[in-house]
């Protein structure tokens, strides 16, 4: 059996990782796999094609700006990917993250339809099935349902100087998926995969394959870093800067924090920009109530963090599913997170908690509620064990591995 892999990027990232260890499980299990993607680093790969070339990507980006219309551009090197997938033949072509400015949309689905190959989409997020947008949920927008007109974010996702085409993108969408006799679908979450159906997929067969991590590198780890950052003695409540300093959350934020005990601290990981840092300080909290903590590049430090939190607060709107619950439960941390799409499903309610998206007063209650009852090994025991149960990397991507199999042998 022969499979290829598609996306955006290779070993790297939420997708790249996803894609690699796919990859590898592949070998492992017998299956011949390929990756092609736009990111040099796909070489890494045992099989590999590098899709385009840095001028290419930069002229696809500035095109798709006009209109909006990521991925109809770069026709040449899609031309030289399908000649390759002729040469290639594969059994199954697995569809990841496809909106980076490096692929032709249309030509691609119009090869795999005509050819008849078993295809594989994964939503990682929302863009397959609207006009152009990854998600909706935080702007209220479901014209996806019916055409896609006058889009509320033509200057967000897939951003367009003039006039935003995604009533033709989703046109384009139906028409092209849709013509693939062997399509099938799968979500990252269940929110994810039910949200499909919802859409002219509906009739698709539809899978739900969680994403995993990895529980050797996310794990428990003592580190020195409440020494490094002068937190000994406090309370730190860690969540991610992008989610808490997001416009929408301002005043989640706020209140948050004026709610918050003398001995507490919330500390953001992630900022990079000064811009953050100028939006933070135009808030004027009261001085050490809100502590940053840059870029984290290595998964190790990250683990630390994680750790030595005392629990883990995420305000995000929507995401497909929010790994970063997950890695933080994995390392021994409760989580607190908004309810709202993917995300509402890695907590179990038992041990870590979801609230309504946007009650600042409930999301510091289920932190003041966890404080109060308490943190011993049992419950540090009972969230990694959760993670085990339903997101441990292997056992997730096993099921892309068996779903390989029934595909290719027609079930």
């Amino acid at each position: 059996m022969k499979v290829i892999e598609i996306n955006a990027v290779y070993g790297q990232g939420s997708t790249g990782t996803i894609v690699r260890d796919i990859e590898h499980l592949c070998e492992q299990s017998g299956i011949e796999c390929y990756v092609a993607s736009p990111d040099p680093k796909v070489r890494e790969a045992k099989h590999h094609y590098v899709i385009g070339g840095f001028v290419d990507h930069k002229v696809h980006a500035v095109l798709s700006r006009v209109y909006g219309m990521q991925a109809y551009y770069s026709h040449i090197p899609t031309k030289k990917f399908l000649r390759w997938l002729d040469e290639v033949k594969p059994d199954i072509v697995h569809l990841h993250n496809l909106h980076s400015n490096y692929i032709n949309l249309n030509m691609l689905l119009d090869y795999l339809a005509k050819k008849d190959v078993k295809t594989i989409v994964t939503m990682h997020d929302c863009w397959f099935y609207t006009g152009g947008c990854f998600h909706y949920t935080a702007v209220g927008c479901y014209k996806w349902m019916e055409d896609c007109r006058n889009c509320p974010k033509k200057k967000s996702d897939t951003p367009a100087y003039i006039t935003k085409r995604s009533a033709r993108i989703l046109v384009d969408r139906k028409k092209y998926l849709l013509a693939i006799p062997h399509l099938y679908i799968t979500g990252v979450s269940e929110w994810m995969a039910h949200e499909a159906l919802k859409t002219f997929l509906k009739d698709i067969p539809n899978y739900v394959i969680p994403n995993g991590i990895d529980l050797e590198v996310f794990k428990p780890i003592d580190s020195d870093l409440r020494t490094r950052l002068g937190l000994v003695n406090k309370y730190v409540i860690l969540g991610p800067a992008s989610k808490w300093l997001a416009s929408i959350n301002k005043d989640v934020l706020i209140k948050f924090v004026q709610q918050m005990r003398p001995d507490e601290v919330l500390l953001l990981f992630g900022v990079w920009a000064d811009s953050q840092l100028n939006y933070l300080n135009s808030l004027n909290f009261p001085e050490g109530k809100v502590r940053t903590y840059g870029y984290i590049n290595n998964r190790e430090e990250l683990a630390q963090l994680y750790t030595m939190a005392d629990v883990f607060v995420n305000t995000t709107r929507e995401d497909s599913l929010s790994l970063i619950n997950v890695e933080a439960q994995a390392c021994g941390t409760p989580v607190v997170t908004f309810d709202q799409t993917g995300p509402k499903e890695t907590v179990d309610d038992i041990n870590s908690f979801n609230v309504p998206a946007g009650d600042a007063q409930k999301l510091y209650e289920s932190v003041d509620r966890n404080r109060r009852k308490g943190f011993d090994d049992d419950y540090k025991k009972r969230l990694i064990s959760f993670v085990a149960d339903h997101y441990e990397v292997s056992n997730c991507y096993k099921k892309y591995i068996t779903l390989f199999t029934e595909v290719f042998n027609g079930k």
